[in-house]
């Protein structure tokens, strides 16, 4: 339940898709994200529901509002949102503060805080860095999130050597033939890592493809799934690294081989 002051240019609903803020005057009014309407019961502008017993109206819809734990967001007037939770006109839980241009955040956070001092006085940034860093290390979604990620990258980098292993055993007759007529080992290990690249960007590509296409349709859902060029960036790097490094499996086996195994055929 999110509640604010509607005349103090407090944190009201944005991305309004239907109605307006003005709307959250009314009595009993409240404003829900659309991609929450089956959870709430409700299917818009007018629908009636309940909050603890007490009598709520939507008022106003908006898209795009969603929380990382998919709990819905509830927004209303301040009064009506501390009516709904039982909250007294003396409690509240966040205080945002707009500074004037030309003000010096730090200065104003510094003396807001020796006013406050058992209030925590963040910036957006720190804010925001606090949540990221709760949610990744104080709990165990992060230690999940981690632990699939390092296993998918063990994985993917087993199946690569072996995949490189395979196609270079199958062609050693050949890899031997360069040797015996005097190629480096520098030519030998680049066509390898040559082919490691190859499998790092067809891999790529079609997970980057079904990567989007998850995007595309969890866009209207509760958890919607984002993809960043900068994440795009990141995971590409990660990808050629652990195809580079799956190909040296794959160059011992050839710097090994006896060039006179060519007279064997």
């Amino acid at each position: 339940m999110i509640g604010s002051d509607l005349d103090a240019q407090a944190l009201v609903p944005w991305n309004l898709v239907d109605s307006n803020v003005d709307a959250l005057r009314a009595n009993n009014a409240v404003a829900v994200d659309r991609s929450y309407f089956g959870d709430l019961g409700v299917t818009g502008v007018g629908s009636t529901a309940q909050i603890r017993g007490q009598p709520a109206t939507v008022a106003a819809v908006t898209e795009g509002i969603r929380s990382f734990t998919t709990t819905p967001y509830v927004f209303a007037d301040l009064a009506h949102a501390r009516a709904y939770i039982g909250l007294p006109p003396t409690k509240f839980n966040h205080f945002i503060v707009r500074l004037r241009p030309g003000a010096e955040i730090s200065s104003v956070q510094h003396d807001m805080q020796a006013a406050a001092p058992d209030a925590d006085v963040l910036t957006p940034a720190q804010f925001r860095e606090r949540s990221r860093s709760f949610w990744l290390f104080g709990t165990g979604a992060g230690a999940a999130l981690f632990a699939g990620a390092l296993l998918g990258v063990i994985v993917g980098t087993v199946i690569v050597a072996q995949t490189l292993y395979s196609s270079t055993k199958d062609h050693l007759y050949e890899f031997a033939t360069l040797r015996a007529i005097g190629c480096s080992n520098r030519y030998i290990y680049r066509v390898i890592i040559w082919q490691a690249l190859l499998n790092a960007v067809i891999g790529f590509a079609l997970a980057t493809a079904i990567g989007y296409v998850v995007v595309a349709v969890t866009a209207k859902s509760a958890l919607s799934i984002v993809i960043t060029p900068a994440l795009i960036g990141g995971l590409f790097a990660l990808t050629i690294v652990m195809c580079v490094g799956s190909a040296v499996t794959a160059i011992i086996r050839v710097v090994r081989i006896d060039p006179v195994m060519v007279m064997s055929r």
